[in-house]
């Protein structure tokens, strides 16, 4: 419990970007990197869940996709 919530902490006060792709009907959230390594290989695995639930943005048919940008620390 202690790890998912130091997780949780990295991922809130990291950066992200939120790219619209409507032609594609995606819509893009590109994280920046967390602060600590080993917090950036567990976003990633959560990533890959979310993004194999196709989860649509509400109100839209946009998918949600999720990545981790690479910029900042780690």
């Amino acid at each position: 419990m202690a790890a998912a919530r130091s997780l949780l902490q990295d991922l809130y006060v990291t950066e992200a970007d939120i790219l619209p792709q409507p032609e594609n009907d995606l819509l893009l959230v590109r994280v920046h990197n967390a602060s600590r390594p080993a917090a950036n290989r567990k976003i990633k695995q959560l990533f890959n869940h979310l993004n194999e639930a196709e989860m649509k943005y509400p109100g839209t048919e946009m998918r949600l996709v999720y990545e981790l940008s690479g910029k900042g620390p780690g």
